[in-house]
Order: structure tokens, then C-alpha cells, then sequence
């Protein structure tokens, strides 16, 4: 015998205002095991095509002392801003052996977990079954917006990541791929590394939307996404700082940190809200007052947790010269400028390449005195030289000494020759210079920055011309994927990926935001 059962919510208020199960205040004080009474089995809660129902399916258990089962729903949603929901219980007259479905209505969309109870006459009760699941939400139909060629583009992109990673689990942040095949090391979500490129592309944007008719729509996502990147800021070995895995006693690295306190500086100066300077100044000290020390002379190390590495390294140090400048222009305070030029300095006399004026990887210590540079490690990737590119115009911007603009002419220069190559687009019918293939583009994009800081100064296209002439063709062509993200391994198309990881998506659409700003400004 099927027994249907249908719950309609009326009034969010009436309900809350219920006694809760039990007579306790949550579904989570009344889930006890009892020794007489099995559990439901067959368990299971399913979506219909209304929007906000969950339908939910049970096998009473074979027990002629049953009584009823109890049904519980909350939300347990990391990301809304209003209180958790937690209805009473509802209880439900119940026959052993039956089949039974229970209809629920709740009251917005979210992510809910959905319990069962069985109850025997006596009140004994059950061990509980859960499961988690979001109801269907029709969609919106779309409103066609007006937007700016390069901020229409922008925009799509990232409805779309947002989309497709973001809060696809209890934790609301950023997953590391699409699809997720379930075969990550952990629970799917990215490492702080590919959360941190979700969260530049999310301020980014927030900047591009700006006087736009979509500003209100990435407005609206401060809190679920501050929210998101607050998961992984854990006090581990007594020290504030944002770590691999969200939880203390995993990796922590001074880079992964300086990426997220340079997102906060930015959000800082675009909104004013203090939370994002605080986060942004707890980084800073994080930097300075654990990352440097006078090992190879100095210079901020690469890992902190779970063991301290003894290199200095290009990818940590520079990024903490351009944060230094950010908070001083931010805050007005000495201290940042002078750690600022500190690691900048360190940057040009310690890991420069002195002919081209790219920047090497790291420095070990000295065999004979630890507090001098050793070995170098000579690879060079983008990223390196492209933060030191940006900490010089910044330097250049508040004290205004020539050194620093020259010096940041030269490694732009160096960093264009080395990192695009010639091409002509079919698509665009027009030759240019382009990102070049099976380069990392999230190191590419950080390396732009120093790009788009040097045209602040100068207005001189050179190089944002070739930036934006790559991401216009990569729109247009085979590189855009039907799933409309990009094929981020070689943007002239051509070639064929099966999973897109956020680091990169992330870093593509930070480049087509900041292109989406110089639209507005007619630059």
C-alpha cells in the first residue's frame, strides 16, 4: 500500500515559530538510535518539475511496533546570508512494511538535507537517514542586455563558471574541474590555488560591471563569494592564514595567500567595505612577519605548512611588492612602501636575469652561509617576471623615479618577446601577436597585469593591443567551446580538451574584465 503525502508552506514565520521535534531546538539534538526499532530503507529524495518540491521516498521497516516516521528538512547551505532554516518535524502516521512518499514545499531555493526517523510505539527512535539535494528552479527567461561588445562577452563567461563550479557542494566555492568526474584527490572542491582564480575573476568582474545593467547582479555576490574564500582561512601552529584544504593541519603557502590578499586589496578599493582591507592587512602580516626572513638574504619563502621551505622564491616575493603598494596607495601607511621597495629590490638584486630582465624561480640558501643566495633555480615562467613588471609602475606611480619606469619598459619588453608569438587571425582577418601555445595561462594572465598597470601609465597599446586582439579571437573562434568556455591550452583553436580546470577559466575571465574596463573608459 503507497500512502502520498503533501506538505504546502504558507507563511516561512508560522513555521519557525513551531516547536521543533522533540521538543529540542534542532533536527540535530533528536537523532538517537534506538535498540528496538530499524530504520526506513529505500531512502531517497528526488526533484519534480515545480519549482522548491522535493519528493521523498521511504520503505517503512518490518516492525509491528512502528508507529510513525518522523520527516525533517534544513537548509544547510553555506552561502545565504539569512538564518538557516530549520522546520519542525513532521510526523507521519506509519504502517510496517509500507511504501510511502511525502511531498515537500520549501521555501526558497537551496541546498537541503532531508531526514527520516522511524518511531516506534513506545518512542523508541531509529538511526536517521539523510540525503542532500537541491530542488529544480525553473529558469529565468533571459533578458537581453545591452551590454558592451567586451563586457557582453565577460558577462556570459562568467554566468557561465559560476555555473558550472560554483557551490557544488555543502561548501559553496569554486570547483576545480568541469565536469567533475569524481576522481579528484578530495571532495572535488579546488585548492585554494584554483579558489583564489575564482576569486580574481569574481572581483575582476565586479569592477568590469561597474555603471553597467549587470552590476547589481555581481553586487548581490559579495557575501556568497567573500563567504566561499573565508572557508580556507584556518588558525593552524597558532597562525591566521588561508590553507590548501579548508580545514588546520593541510599544506599552507605564502603565494596561494598574497594571490587572495591582492583580490581583497582590489574589492577593498572598489566597495569600501573594511572586511575585505582587514583580510588583505591580515595577509600582509602573514607575509612579513612569517614568509620573510634573512635566508638568501632575504626574500619571502614559497611553503610555511606542514614544513618551512628554506628558497625564496620569485612567485611569492614580487606579488608581496605589488600587495605593498596596493595597501600604501589604500592606506597611506609607510610601512607597506618600504616592505614594498624591500622585495622589489630583492627581486631585481637577487633573481633577475640580468640580460633580458626576466626573473628566475627561486634562490636556495648558501652552501656556507644560509644567509646569503645559493644555487638558482633558472626556469622562468610569466607570472614571475610579470608582478615585478607591475610592482615597478606601481613604485613609479607613487614616488615618481624614472628607475622604476625604465626598468618596467625593459622586462615588458623581454616578457612580450618571450611569451607571445606572431599569428594571423583568419577570423579576425588581421595579424598580431599572440599568447603562444601550451603556456600556463593563469601564470599568462597574472603577467598581463603588469601590462595593463604599464598602459595606466603610458596609453600606449603596444602590448594591450595583443592582449586583446588574443581573447577577441579566442571568442571567435574554435578555441570557444560550446559549453562556452575556452580551450585555454592554445587560444588560436584547433585543439580538443575533455575537463577545464577553474585556475584557468578563472584567469580568462579576469583578462576579458580588465579589457572590459578599458571599453568603459574609452581607453
Amino acid at each position: 500500500m503507497k500512502t502520498i503525502y503533501k506538505l504546502f508552506i504558507f507563511n516561512l514565520f508560522t513555521l519557525l515559530a513551531l516547536s521543533a521535534c522533540n521538543d529540542e531546538d534542532s533536527v540535530d539534538d533528536v537523532i538517537v538510535a534506538g535498540d528496538n526499532i530499524s530504520p526506513v530503507s529505500s531512502f531517497s529524495v528526488e526533484t519534480t518539475d515545480a519549482d522548491n518540491e522535493l519528493l521523498v521516498k521511504w520503505v517503512c521497516p518490518l516492525n509491528r511496533d512502528l508507529d510513525m516516521v518522523e520527516i525533517s528538512y534544513r537548509d544547510v547551505s553555506e552561502e545565504v546570508t539569512r538564518s538557516v532554516y530549520s522546520p519542525s518535524c513532521i510526523t507521519i502516521p506509519a504502517e510496517s512494511g509500507a511504501s510511502c512518499e511525502y511531498l515537500i514545499t520549501v521555501p526558497y531555493f537551496s541546498l537541503y538535507e532531508v531526514s527520516a526517523v522511524a518511531i516506534s510505539k513506545s518512542g523508541k527512535r531509529s538511526v536517521v537517514e539523510n540525503r542532500r539535494l537541491t530542488p529544480y528552479r525553473e529558469k529565468e527567461e533571459e533578458v537581453e542586455l545591452g551590454l558592451p561588445a567586451m563586457l557582453s562577452r565577460t558577462h556570459s563567461y562568467m554566468t557561465t563558471i559560476i555555473d558550472l563550479y560554483f557551490g557544488k557542494s555543502s561548501r559553496s566555492c569554486w570547483r576545480s574541474n568541469y565536469p567533475y568526474n569524481g576522481g579528484a584527490y578530495w571532495d572535488g572542491d579546488a585548492l585554494v590555488w584554483g579558489q583564489g582564480a575564482g576569486l580574481s575573476a569574481f572581483v575582476a568582474m565586479r569592477e568590469a560591471a561597474m555603471e553597467s545593467e549587470v552590476e547589481n547582479i555581481y553586487a548581490a555576490m559579495d557575501e556568497m563569494m567573500f563567504k566561499g574564500i573565508q572557508n580556507f582561512y584556518k588558525k593552524d601552529h597558532n597562525i591566521w592564514a588561508y590553507s590548501c584544504y579548508p580545514a588546520a593541519g593541510n599544506e599552507r603557502y605564502y603565494d596561494d595567500n598574497v594571490w587572495i590578499g591582492l583580490d581583497m586589496a582590489d574589492w577593498y578599493g572598489l566597495t569600501k567595505e573594511m572586511r575585505y582591507l582587514t583580510q588583505a592587512e591580515a595577509v600582509w602580516r602573514y607575509l612579513i612577519d612569517h614568509g620573510w626572513d634573512e635566508t638568501c638574504g632575504g626574500g619571502v619563502h614559497w611553503r610555511e605548512l606542514n614544513s618551512h621551505t628554506t628558497s625564496k622564491h620569485s612567485c611569492s616575493t614580487a606579488p608581496t611588492a605589488v600587495l605593498g603598494c596596493k595597501l600604501y596607495l589604500l592606506t597611506g601607511e609607510q610601512e607597506y612602501l618600504d616592505w614594498a621597495i624591500k622585495c622589489y629590490d630583492y627581486m631585481l638584486n637577487v633573481l633577475q636575469d640580468k640580460s633580458d630582465h626576466l626573473f628566475y624561480d627561486n634562490v636556495r640558501p648558501g652552501k656556507d652561509d644560509p644567509n646569503q643566495p645559493g644555487d638558482i633555480e633558472k626556469n622562468k615562467y610569466s607570472y614571475n617576471s610579470g608582478q615585478p613588471l607591475q610592482a615597478a609602475c606601481l613604485l613609479y606611480k607613487i614616488t615618481g623615479e624614472q628607475k622604476y619606469l625604465d626598468e618596467a619598459y625593459a622586462i615588458a619588453e623581454s616578457c612580450h618577446k618571450k611569451w607571445f608569438i606572431p599569428y594571423r587571425s583568419k577570423e579576425l582577418n588581421l595579424t598580431f601577436n599572440i599568447f603562444a601555445p601550451k603556456q600556463d595561462m593563469w601564470f599568462n594572465t597574472i603577467m598581463c597585469r603588469g601590462f595593463f598597470e604599464l598602459y595606466s601609465i603610458d596609453n600606449n597599446r603596444k602590448y594591450v593591443d595583443d592582449i586583446e586582439k588574443s581573447m577577441i579571437h579566442a571568442w571567435e573562434s574554435s578555441c570557444h567551446q560550446s559549453n562556452n568556455l575556452l580551450n585555454d591550452d592554445d587560444l588560436r583553436g584547433g585543439t580538443t580538451k575533455t575537463s577545464w580546470e577553474i585556475r584557468m577559466q578563472g584567469a580568462l575571465v579576469e583578462l576579458y574584465a580588465r579589457l572590459a574596463v578599458l571599453e568603459r573608459e574609452n581607453r
